[in-house]
């Protein structure tokens, strides 16, 4: 992947696929950033490209984390990034269906510097 293939729709959305999962995963900007009215730089997009190259890491530890929780493995639906340009730490949002809390699913905010789990809770807290 190079930074040419970083495109998002006008809904602030783009597939994209890691070795961990079988099917593409929803690619989003969180819409409440001022990134969502701004055209991506080369530097934020080499960011984005590092992220999906490390979802060995970060899946890892979000799937640790559900079975932690809830004994069971989840399904990573979409990735949000809740990062601004201008920000030195990259954040990113997992959202993870599973079975045991279909309606809910469990999200967690990661921090790609430190690579630790900043927040978990149900879905939601992948993206607010």
């Amino acid at each position: 992947m190079n930074v040419n293939d970083i495109m998002f729709s006008d809904n602030l959305e783009m597939y994209i696929s890691i070795p961990e999962e079988s099917h593409s995963i929803n690619l989003v900007i969180a819409d409440y950033l001022e990134l969502a009215e701004q055209d991506l730089s080369v530097e934020y997009k080499q960011k984005i490209i590092k992220m999906i190259g490390q979802s060995g890491e970060w899946y890892s530890l979000g799937q640790n984390r559900i079975f932690d929780d809830l004994s069971e493995k989840g399904e990573l639906m979409s990735i949000f990034l809740l990062s601004e340009q201008t920000e030195d730490e990259f954040v990113i949002g997992l959202l993870f269906r599973v079975e045991i809390d279909v309606e809910h699913g469990r999200g967690m905010k990661i921090s790609l510097n430190s690579m630790s789990i900043l927040k978990y809770g149900i879905g939601e807290v992948a993206f607010i």
